[in-house]
C-alpha cells in the first residue's frame, strides 16, 4: 500500500529503469548502438541493467507514476514468501510454513527495499525462486532443472552483485550433488544446453564490451583494480565477506549503510528472529546430509560472496534475507517441535499461532509507522541523506510553470543522484526546464532578468547571498520538506551594478598559473600547471590510472615540468578520456633558446585511450611544456586528464 509514499523518496536508479524502458522502445528495442534487444543496458555510465528494464517496457507505455514503476518489483517480490513457505511445506514439512509472509513482511530490510524499485529485490527474487526449483528438482522431480536454471540466469541478469551469488552457488551444488546430477545424464545435458542458451546474452555483451566489467568495478572503486598484490585482494575479499555474517549488522540498527537504506531504529533483521536464526543454523549444521537443508546452508554461505568484491552494503547483500529467512522459520519450527514432545500438539500449535500472529503485528505496526513517521525520521534530505524531491517537487514546478508560463525556471541537480533522468521521468522529453545550479552566474556575467527563476536547496540559497554578485532577491514561493523547513527556493534576482568589474578581477586571479613540486625520474621536479578544480597535479604522475585531475576552466589544461637536471626523453603520452583532443609539446633542450614543438590529435572513442607524440630520437630534456586541448569544448572549459607518462 502507499508505494508512492513510502519509501519518501525516488531515486535515480528507480526512475532509470522506466526511462531505460522508454528509450527501449523509441529505438525499436535497440541500444544507443543499433543493437537488438541489448543485454545490459547504461548507468551513470557502467552496464549493470538489465532484466528490471525488461520488465518495465509495460509501464513505459503508460502514464509514468512512482507507484507504477514501484508495483512492478514489488508484485514480483511476492516470490520470496511464497517460495519459502511452499519449501518448508514440500521440503521441510514444516507445520508454520504458512507464517512465511507474515515473517517476511516484518523484515524491514526486505519490507524497505521490496517498495523500492532498485533491481536489488528483483535479484533477491528471482534467486529465492532459483532455490525453490532446485529443491523441486532435487526432491520432487528432475524435470524442475530447466525452471531452476531459468531463474538462477534471471538472477543473475537482475543485479551484478548477485552474478557471483549465483555462480557460486550453482558450482558448490553441481558439486555436492553431482551423484544426483550424473545419475540422470541426458536430463542433466538437457539442462545444460538451457543453461548454454541462456548464457548467451552475457557472452555476446561481453564480447562487445570487454572494459565493462573493469570500468564497473573501477566506478565501485573495488580494491580487486587496485595495485594490491593479490594475496592482498584476497584477504581483502575474506574480510568482507565475513563481514557479512556479522549479528550486529544484522540484527541491531548500524551506521554504515546510507540512512535511505534503513528503517530507523531497527536492525536489517529483527533482533528478536536472532534466537530463532540460530535454532535453525543448528538444525541445519545437525542435518547437513539432508539436501534440503543443505541447500538453505549453501546459500546461506554463498549469499555474500557478491557484496564482498566491494564493500558491505544492503543493497549488495540483501539476498541474505532468504537464507536466514529459512534459518528463522525453521528455527521456530523446531521450538513447535519440542512443544509437542515435552506438552502437547494443541500447546505448540498456539505457540505457533501465537508467533505469527507477532509477526503479523510487527509488519503492522512497522508499516503504520513508515508511513506515518517515515518522512521525518531523518532530517537530512539532502544528496548525502534521503535526497528528497521526487514527485513532490516536479508537481509544485509543473503548477508553477502553469500559473507563470513567461518563466524560465533553472532547477539545481545538486538534491540528488541523477536528477536529469528524474526530470525526464516526471517531465518528459524534452525537458521543460533548465538543469542546472546559480554557480555558473557567481564566475562569469551571464544573461539575468527576472523572467529566470532560480529552483535552489537551502545550502545553495543561503551561499549565494554571501557571494555579494546578486541584488533584488525575492523568494517567489518555498516548497518545505516534510519536516516544515524551507527544502527548495524558487528565486530571481539581478546582478549588483558593479559586477563586471566584480567578475573580471576574480577571473584573473583565478587564471594566475599554481606551482608545485613532484617527484619524477629520480629528481625533485617544479611543476606550472592551470588551476584545478578536480584532483591535484601529483595525480597525473602516479602511474594510477583511476585518479584524474580537470582544469577548473582552461581549455587547453597547461602543464610546465622544469627539472633540475637535464633528462633523456623519447616522448610524451597521456592518458585521456573520450573527447576528441589534440597534445602538444614544447621540448626545451639545455643551452638552447629554441623549443622543439611535437604535436598529436586522435577525435572522439568511448573508451579511455592513450595520445602521445614520439621525439623520433633520445632528447636532452631541461624542461616540457605540455598543452592538452579537448576539441569538443571551447574556451573556457574543463579538461581532463588521468596521466602523465614521459619515455
Amino acid at each position: 500500500i502507499h508505494l508512492d509514499k513510502f519509501p519518501i523518496y525516488f531515486f535515480t536508479d528507480e526512475a532509470i529503469q522506466t526511462m531505460s524502458a522508454v528509450d527501449l522502445l523509441a529505438r525499436g528495442l535497440r541500444d544507443v548502438n543499433g543493437r537488438l534487444l541489448p543485454t545490459y543496458f547504461e548507468n551513470g555510465g557502467q552496464y549493470n541493467l538489465s532484466l528490471s528494464v525488461y520488465l518495465q517496457l509495460i509501464p513505459a507505455l503508460l502514464p509514468r507514476s512512482v507507484f507504477l514503476t514501484r508495483a512492478v518489483p514489488a508484485v514480483i517480490s511476492f516470490a520470496v514468501p511464497l517460495t519459502i513457505g511452499l519449501a518448508l511445506r514440500d521440503f521441510f514439512k514444516a507445520r508454520l510454513w504458512w507464517a512465511a509472509p507474515v515473517f517476511m513482511a516484518a523484515v524491514p530490510a526486505w519490507f524497505l527495499h521490496s517498495r523500492t524499485a532498485f533491481e536489488t529485490s528483483l535479484g533477491v527474487s528471482m534467486f529465492s525462486l532459483f532455490l525453490y526449483f532446485y529443491l523441486c528438482y532435487r526432491l520432487k522431480n528432475r524435470r524442475y532443472l530447466p525452471w531452476a536454471f531459468l531463474f538462477g540466469a534471471l538472477a543473475f541478469y537482475a543485479y551484478s552483485p548477485m552474478q557471483l551469488v549465483v555462480v557460486l552457488t550453482g558450482v558448490v551444488l553441481l558439486g555436492v550433488d553431482w551423484r544426483y546430477h550424473w545419475a540422470d545424464r541426458k536430463g542433466l545435458l538437457r539442462g545444460l544446453a538451457v543453461l548454454v542458451l541462456l548464457a548467451a546474452p552475457y557472452v555476446r555483451f561481453r564480447l562487445q564490451y570487454p572494459e565493462a566489467l573493469g570500468q564497473h568495478l573501477t566506478q565501485l572503486q573495488s580494491y580487486w583494480v587496485s595495485s594490491q598484490s593479490l594475496g592482498a585482494k584476497i584477504g581483502e575479499f575474506f574480510r568482507r565477506y565475513l563481514h557479512g555474517f556479522d549479528p550486529t549488522y544484522w540484527f541491531l540498527p548500524n551506521s554504515s549503510d546510507l540512512i535511505r537504506h534503513q528503517m530507523k531504529g531497527m536492525g536489517h533483521m529483527r533482533l528478536i528472529s536472532l534466537p530463532f536464526v540460530l535454532l535453525g543454523l543448528g538444525a541445519a549444521v545437525r542435518r547437513l546430509k539432508d539436501p534440503a537443508w543443505r541447500v538453505v546452508l549453501i546459500a546461506l554461505l554463498t549469499a555474500p560472496a557478491g557484496a564482498a568484491l566491494v564493500d558491505v552494503a544492503i543493497t549488495r547483500l540483501l539476498v541474505m534475507v532468504v537464507p536466514l529467512g529459512y534459518l528463522a522459520l525453521l528455527g521456530m519450527e523446531q521450538v513447535v517441535a519440542w512443544l509437542i514432545q515435552k506438552h502437547s500438539q494443541l500447546v505448540a500449535r498456539w505457540v505457533g499461532v501465537g508467533l505469527a500472529l507477532l509477526w503479523a503485528t510487527l509488519a503492522g505496526t512497522m508499516t503504520v509507522d513508515a508511513l506515518k513517521n517515515g518522512p521525518t525520521w531523518y532530517e537530512d534530505y539532502g544528496l548525502y541523506g534521503m535526497q528528497w524531491g521526487g514527485e513532490t517537487l516536479f508537481d509544485e514546478i509543473k503548477s508553477f510553470m502553469q500559473a507563470h508560463p513567461k518563466k524560465e525556471i533553472h532547477l539545481s541537480p545538486s538534491w540528488a543522484n541523477g536528477t536529469d533522468v528524474i526530470a525526464r521521468f516526471f517531465l518528459g522529453d524534452p525537458l521543460p526546464i533548465q538543469m542546472g545550479t546559480i554557480e555558473p552566474y557567481t564566475l562569469y556575467q551571464m544573461p539575468l532578468n527576472k523572467d529566470i527563476v532560480f529552483v535552489m536547496t537551502p545550502e545553495e540559497y543561503s551561499w549565494m547571498l554571501t557571494t555579494n554578485k546578486f541584488a533584488d532577491v525575492e523568494v517567489l514561493q518555498c516548497l518545505p520538506y516534510p519536516n516544515g523547513k524551507c527544502g527548495f527556493y524558487f528565486v530571481t534576482l539581478r546582478y549588483v551594478d558593479n559586477v563586471a568589474e566584480i567578475f573580471a578581477r576574480e577571473q584573473a586571479e583565478r587564471r594566475e598559473p599554481k606551482q608545485a613540486e613532484v617527484e619524477l625520474l629520480s629528481q625533485s621536479v617544479n611543476v606550472e600547471y592551470s588551476p584545478l578544480d578536480i584532483g591535484g597535479i601529483a595525480q597525473v604522475f602516479d602511474g594510477d590510472p583511476k585518479t584524474f585531475i580537470r582544469t577548473f576552466e582552461a581549455n587547453p589544461l597547461e602543464i610546465t615540468l622544469s627539472f633540475s637536471q637535464p633528462v633523456e626523453l623519447r616522448g610524451v603520452s597521456v592518458l585521456i578520456g573520450n573527447a576528441a583532443s589534440r597534445l602538444e609539446v614544447e621540448v626545451a633542450p639545455p643551452d638552447s633558446h629554441t623549443p622543439l614543438l611535437f604535436t598529436a590529435e586522435i577525435g572522439p572513442q568511448q573508451a579511455y585511450r592513450t595520445l602521445g607524440v614520439s621525439f623520433g630520437k633520445t632528447l636532452q630534456v631541461q624542461s616540457l611544456y605540455l598543452r592538452l586541448y579537448d576539441l569538443d569544448q571551447s574556451e573556457p572549459g574543463h579538461v581532463h586528464l588521468w596521466e602523465v607518462n614521459l619515455r
